[in-house]
């Protein structure tokens, strides 16, 4: 487990099984973001409180995962009392027993926010966010109303901090309430991060000086003293101009997006699209010095991007497709295809590396070494002594390469990527020259079958995974990657079905070469194309006197308001209904201004694929994406 997060609504997965075969997901379980539940409410609270219905969740951190005990500690409070009367919706509780004070609401001073804050049983506990992971040694005491100040000693003594929010809003100084939106320290009785402090001035955040207060459902961070680490997701939407978000989204401070709402129930199937965030822990861990991937299909395409780009090694999940996420336009899912680049971290300790890979079906290897694995050839840049510079010797060129089984030696690929010696053996593999497109491995998804086909061909859904051997042995990534390869272009029906021009009653045919009635400038485009990850179509009409062009989109599949209400009928595998010639759009040949005269035009339709593909030449992988298209046209003759 990473971390965890509670949902504000309860739901059915649709697809995928919990630990206890019950798809029923409540606002009060704590749900992992790859797809799994961690634990019911009932088991927060049955061994500790012998509380056996679902109370919720409002807050939510959690300590410690001892996986081979489940010693777990976890510190949370619920939406709703205990129906014991042992502690109600505003108490810190931990899994451990223990149960801290009701957080209070501030008292109203009006000099400084340094006082103690006073308790007040109404406001309750929204979020915590726990500074400091020594703080299940203080589980214990159960402070109330007789022992005011006994939880701030505590941390105090102890140097650590709880920032918190409450729910509702507090009477703090005469004209700045405590908002609900407000970060709070328990220790020191002061405003952490304000609400204004927390979105960006663009966002009208702040009671009185911008007028909405957004409140606080989640919030997690470091577990250091950190205003900048802190992550958190607000009660209420927001929809502006340079900026959106809603009430489930994870935020960073300044109002960006982290993580939609979607991306983290995806991998539950949900039949809902939204089900808001009521409690988030992401707990922060030192920096992985192990090897580890971190982009995939070129550089700036992190895994985390990936569908299933982090997941459980041998985990099936549907949620898991392999497809990339653009986080800049979600809608769009994007498979990879022909060269692959694969790049991460790679230390000096290690011997040799490599990257494996099976079909996402076939069961896990039992040991390193025993999957295929990527094989690379690298043309390198080594010193010229007569020329004095580094420049790739054609004439007996030098190769930086896998061995038959994807092996690759650590020391000669760090110093041929950097031009360093990274060994300390006064030996540079290059001679100090610098390869700095050498990547982890470079997948040439070509030299599988052409597909589809049972078992590896150059269409299939793979994972992919990190392998090298240091002085204690062999080792292997704890997490497996998915990838969705794609080397299919769209495919356009053949003529006459893959591209018509029809007058405006939408029956009547302009033959190919033929010539419409005189005096018609408007035209339907009528097409007809299939691919497995489409993208796009773009139209253009090129001719006339003087020869003029105008285009019309390229029209994205996702995007309803990219062109005239109700056309395009494409989807993401192209148009619809599948194998029919259907409507896409309008054309107007006015658009060609002076240029529409009687005349014979040119139609062209290009059809985008949305796989990302690169080239590579043995010296590195290089961006070529945007060139795959497949294309056909058609001509016919218009006159105003």
């Amino acid at each position: 487990m990473r971390g965890g997060f509670s949902t504000e609504e309860d739901f059915m997965m649709t697809e995928g099984e919990p630990y206890d075969g019950n798809p029923y997901i409540s606002d009060g379980d704590v749900l992992s973001f790859d797809g799994q539940v961690c634990a019911r409410n009932r088991d927060l609270l049955l061994p500790s409180f012998d509380v056996n219905d679902d109370l919720g969740l409002d807050a939510l951190d959690i300590l410690r995962i001892d996986t081979r005990g489940r010693r777990h500690v976890i510190a949370f409070s619920t939406e709703l009392d205990s129906p014991h009367g042992t502690f109600t919706a505003g108490d810190l509780l931990f899994t451990t027993g223990g149960s801290s004070q009701t957080l209070p609401s501030c008292s109203p001073s009006k000099s400084r926010m340094t006082s103690d804050w006073t308790e007040s049983t109404s406001s309750g506990l929204r979020t915590a966010c726990f500074a400091w992971l020594s703080l299940s040694g203080i589980a214990t005491p159960k402070t109330r109303s007789g022992h005011r100040g006994l939880l701030q000693g505590i941390l105090k003594e102890l140097e650590i901090d709880i920032w918190f929010s409450i729910e509702g809003t507090w009477p703090f100084l005469e004209d700045r309430p405590i908002l609900d939106g407000d970060v709070l320290s328990a220790r020191d009785g002061i405003v952490v991060l304000a609400q204004w402090q927390l979105l960006d001035p663009l966002i009208p955040a702040g009671i009185p000086d911008r007028g909405v207060d957004f409140g606080l459902d989640g919030l997690t961070g470091s577990r250091e003293p950190d205003r900048e680490s802190v992550v958190f997701s607000t009660e209420i939407l927001y929809r502006g101009r340079e900026s959106s978000f809603t009430d489930g989204d994870v935020l960073r401070v300044g109002g960006s997006v982290v993580t939609t709402n979607g991306s983290l129930v995806k991998p539950f199937s949900p039949a809902a699209d939204f089900l808001g965030l009521d409690a988030l822990s992401i707990p922060l861990r030192e920096p992985v010095f192990d090897p580890n991937i971190q982009t995939m299909c070129g550089d700036g395409r992190y895994i985390n991007d990936f569908e299933g780009g982090v997941a459980p090694i041998g985990v099936l999940n549907p949620a898991f497709t392999g497809l990339y996420r653009p986080p800049l336009n979600p809608p769009l899912r994007q498979p990879c295809g022909r060269y692959v680049p694969i790049d991460g971290f790679m230390p000096d300790d290690v011997i040799r590396f490599r990257v494996a890979y099976r079909e996402v079906n076939e069961p896990v290897p039992a040991n390193v070494g025993d999957a295929p694995a990527i094989e690379t050839r690298w043309r390198l840049a080594v010193w010229d002594p007569i020329l004095a510079v580094c420049k790739h010797d054609y004439g007996a060129p030098t190769f930086l390469e896998t061995d038959p089984d994807g092996w690759i030696e650590a020391i000669n690929y760090l110093e041929a990527k950097t031009g360093l010696d990274v060994n300390g053996d006064s030996i540079h593999f290059t001679d100090g020259c610098v390869n700095s497109g050498l990547r982890l491995a470079v997948w040439n998804t070509l030299s599988l079958p052409a597909g589809s086909l049972p078992g590896h061909d150059r269409e299939d859904h793979y994972v992919v995974w990190l392998e090298w051997e240091d002085s204690t042995g062999f080792h292997r990534e704890p997490v497996d990657h998915h990838l969705q390869l794609d080397n299919t272009l769209p495919e356009i029906a053949p003529w006459p079905a893959g591209l018509e021009v029809r007058l405006t009653d939408g029956t009547t045919v302009v033959p190919a070469c033929g010539e419409a009635p005189e005096g018609s400038s408007e035209f339907q485009v009528w097409a007809q194309f299939d691919d497995a990850y489409y993208w796009n179509f773009q139209l253009i009409v090129r001719g006339g006197v003087p020869p003029a062009s105008t285009s019309y989109g390229p029209h994205n599949y996702y995007d309803p308001d990219d062109g005239p209400p109700g056309l395009k009928n494409t989807d993401d595998t192209g148009t619809v209904p599948d194998a029919t010639t259907v409507h896409v759009r309008n054309i107007d040949m006015t658009d060609l201004g002076a240029s529409f005269v009687d005349c014979c035009y040119i139609l062209e339709l290009y059809v985008r694929d949305a796989s990302i593909r690169h080239s590579f030449n043995g010296f590195a992988a290089n961006d070529a994406s945007g060139s795959f298209y497949s294309y056909t046209f058609i001509t016919f003759a218009a006159s105003p």
